[in-house]
């Protein structure tokens, strides 16, 4: 078995950016860019930077399946992905034996735990804030832990009414409250996470993107955001990108007056290139059609007309061994919705192809179905060009 051939042994991404491959692939398949937020923080820590790219320390709060670690890996510095759930360490592990990065590390760690922080230059802070009951104690010990620069990206309390109603998260905000703390007074909203706090219930996995733990959360408003970190020691920060359908800021810190910014230069260590979207959907492919046949893993594909025969017709003609075809009710367009996939696939598991257009919501239902090995995108993506 080779390394990339391990990615299908350990269930289904749920990774929200991608990973380029050395094969001209991604990972997961279905997104073609992969997440500019590290390049964001490394220009930004550069203005701060006192040594070499190489004697640098970063952690990576949140890492999921280490897309966003391997982006800070870049410069070649010393790097710690902190991940709470363990099957999106064990993917990242996976992926580093595919890409390398032997100075980037991954471990298993909650953000509400102390223990999960380590001294280190800068801290990458993205995706995390606004899932955890206590925030203000998660930027304590960034601050405590990071000696130049705190990288953040986070929801924050709507600064309005019309934001709150805008926002695409309104029915989820609750009450309005203050957090005090060092002296402060900061403005803070609730926010409802999952109703059960269990990561796995009645078949279905707990969203890897909510809190762990926790049925509500608490957003920081931006400006008491920038107050305590103040307080805390980073008095010097700048809003570098906005979400505010979210709403959602990304803003660095820095515990002294950075330098103007300038262009980052060349990366040291840089990720495999980024291949064209049909380039790689057509790699894929190959790849898939290749594991199949040579593993005889039997596959069940489930999606809408024309797109289902198309897609079955591709793996039979290319030895893959089909244990179902399932016809989806609806039309090419509509959506593979959690329950519906329940429902259809009337428990079965193992491996699915999916032929549908919006194969990435698909495929984030069948990892929430959890007991599912890996899903195969690459046959939709390929297809449904052909019949656009």
């Amino acid at each position: 078995m080779t390394a990339i051939d391990a990615i299908y042994e350990l269930g289904i991404s749920h990774n929200k950016f991608s990973l380029p491959l050395p094969d001209g692939t991604f990972y997961p398949d279905y997104f073609f860019s992969s997440d500019k937020r590290p390049l964001e923080f490394l220009k930004s820590f550069d203005r701060i930077r006192d040594g070499d790219w190489s004697d640098c320390t970063f952690s990576d709060l949140g890492c999921s399946e280490g897309s966003t670690t391997f982006g800070i890996s870049q410069m070649g510095s010393t790097v710690y992905g902190v991940e709470g759930r363990a099957d999106g360490v064990e993917r990242a592990k996976v992926l580093q034996q595919i890409i390398g990065f032997e100075r980037t590390h991954f471990s298993v760690g909650n953000v509400d735990h102390e223990e999960s922080y380590r001294q280190v230059d800068a801290i990458f802070n993205a995706g995390v804030l606004y899932h955890l009951e206590d925030p203000v104690t998660c930027l304590e010990r960034c601050a405590e832990n990071a000696r130049l620069f705190i990288y953040l990206d986070t929801g924050h309390a709507p600064g309005s009414q019309q934001e709150r109603e805008g926002s695409k998260f309104a029915s989820n905000f609750g009450r309005v409250h203050t957090v005090k703390r060092h002296g402060l007074e900061l403005e803070a909203v609730d926010f409802a996470e999952p109703s059960t706090t269990a990561e796995k219930k009645g078949g279905v996995r707990r969203g890897p993107r909510a809190g762990i733990g926790n049925t509500n959360s608490v957003w920081l408003s931006h400006a008491s955001t920038v107050e305590l970190m103040k307080v805390l020691g980073f008095p010097y920060h700048e809003t570098v990108g906005e979400q505010p359908h979210i709403p959602r800021l990304r803003t660095c810190f820095w515990r002294t007056e950075p330098k103007a910014p300038s262009p980052l230069g060349t990366l040291l260590k840089p990720l495999p290139a980024e291949a064209p979207p049909e380039a790689a959907i057509a790699a894929a492919r190959t790849r898939d059609l290749a594991y199949l046949k040579r593993t005889g893993a039997p596959v069940i594909v489930i999606g809408h007309e024309p797109l289902l025969a198309a897609v079955a017709e591709d793996l039979r003609k290319g030895g893959a061994n089909i244990d179902a075809v399932i016809k989806a009710p609806g039309n090419l367009g509509d959506k593979l919705p959690l329950r519906g996939l329940d429902k259809m696939l009337d428990g079965r598991s193992g491996r699915v192809a999916v032929a549908t257009r919006d194969v990435a919501r698909a495929s984030f239902n069948l990892m929430k179905l959890d007991r599912f090995g890996y899903v195969f995108t690459s046959f939709a993506l390929a297809r449904e060009r052909e019949l656009a």
